[in-house]
């Protein structure tokens, strides 16, 4: 079962985004601030993520939060 930092990171690569270019998105469509080292340390799990900057994150890369967190239906 793969983490949750790492599928968020396989959707910004399946979308063939740099973290430079996926910072910029973010902040064009949801006026969120991170950097993109900030956001590799996110991918790697070296930090913690807001849960304003992961709803953005899934947004921009199109992706459902509950198959980034692994979540079953109930």
């Amino acid at each position: 079962m793969a983490k949750w930092n790492t599928r968020l990171r396989k959707a910004r690569e399946d979308m063939e985004l740099s973290l430079s270019q996926a910072v910029k998105l973010l902040y064009e469509c949801n006026k969120i601030n991170l950097s993109k080292s900030h956001l590799a340390k996110i991918e790697r799990a070296e930090t913690d993520c807001t849960v304003t900057k992961f709803r953005g994150l899934c947004d921009i890369y199109s992706v459902d939060p509950k198959w980034v967190l692994d979540l079953k239906e109930l």
